[in-house]
């Protein structure tokens, strides 16, 4: 980890992009075989924050491409809804920029995450915590018992320097389709 902090040294999403590989380097065959975990690039859910007008989809994945077209779901960690950590990635300025007021977001708002599929599901997260970390603050990926939603982005807007980082809880789930 401490060569790849000093080769990479500076933005998160490099030293992501290399966790990820390090953390799960059988994803791919892992999810031929049980066929639960989608591909880089797919739709995963759409995540809704009324509270800084965010609607946009999550995809699965943290490459360039990925986040070009949403909010990344940073492999290797949980599912949204399930037991664990789901690390979600956005930028702030570039690629429609969904997490550009991820800074103005307030202990107790709420994110909806919207799972498709024949049964929908929408999971209700309430924000815990906000914190600005360091760049390589690869704590806030590790997995937890509870169902968690970690979202990150770089800050300040136009700056790698470090990433502000909100916390959120499972704190409801509704389901409409059929089965």
């Amino acid at each position: 980890m401490h060569a790849a902090r000093r080769f990479f040294g500076g933005t998160l999403a490099v030293v992501l992009v290399t966790s990820a590989i390090t953390f799960a380097p059988g994803a791919a065959s892992a999810e031929r075989a049980t066929d639960t975990k989608p591909r880089v690039g797919r739709t995963v859910a759409t995540v809704s924050i009324p509270a800084i007008d965010v609607d946009v989809q999550l995809l699965y994945g943290i490459r360039d491409d990925v986040l070009a077209r949403g909010l990344g779901l940073w492999p290797g960690t949980a599912l949204p809804g399930k037991p664990g950590n789901a690390v979600v990635a956005g930028h702030r300025t570039s690629h429609g920029a969904p997490m550009r007021d991820i800074d103005k977001l307030q202990v107790g708002d709420r994110v909806y995450v919207t799972m498709g599929g024949k049964r929908q599901s929408t999971l209700e997260y309430r924000i815990t915590k906000r914190q600005i970390v360091r760049p390589d603050a690869m704590w806030i990926t590790r997995p937890t018992k509870a169902a968690t939603l970690t979202i990150f982005a770089c800050h300040p807007p136009h700056s790698s320097a470090y990433r502000y980082v909100i916390f959120a809880k499972l704190v409801g789930r509704s389901s409409t389709g059929t089965t």
